[in-house]
């Protein structure tokens, strides 16, 4: 039973390890969508702000400087964005792995729980058969007894 009792403590312990990486990752993830939608809008205020610099280096040159700053600014945003990115797919990466082993960490308590209940269920069936079999040859002979006494008795 003690070794039953371990192995219960350890496989909550991994359960809970497993919700813990689960909540994690689903955070991560979170945090990933949104690090990869903002990525999608600065990179379309980016293009934009390219856009307006061609269209006031062709149309409008006295914009054109304004333009230039407003583009270069939002290339460095874009850079960030993408930078803040990439950091966040490698946080991902941790959290997937640290998911997977602490899924199968779990997997293999249960598994070792389940050997372990169909092992008693096992023992419990062979000390079942034992009695049964002790219990038919106390019959047998109680059987073997009584038809002794009764030749016995027929003798005389």
């Amino acid at each position: 039973m003690m070794a039953r009792f371990r192995l219960d403590a350890s496989l909550r312990l991994a359960e809970q390890a497993l919700e813990t990486a689960q909540r994690e990752f689903a955070q991560e993830m979170q945090r990933l969508e949104v690090c990869v939608k903002a990525c999608v809008l600065q990179r379309e205020r980016f293009n934009e702000a390219v856009a307006g610099q061609r269209d006031a280096g062709r149309h409008r040159p006295e914009e054109l400087g304004m333009w230039q700053i407003f583009a270069g600014e939002q290339k460095r945003r874009l850079r960030q964005c993408e930078f803040e990115r990439t950091e966040q797919d490698q946080v991902m990466e941790n959290a997937r792995r640290l998911l997977l082993e602490t899924h199968r960490e779990e997997e293999k308590f249960r598994r070792l729980k389940e050997k372990q209940a169909q092992a008693f269920r096992v023992a419990e069936l062979h000390k079942e058969q034992k009695i049964l079999d002790e219990t038919g040859q106390i019959l047998h002979w109680r059987q073997y007894v009584d038809q002794s006494k009764v030749k016995g008795m027929v003798k005389l």
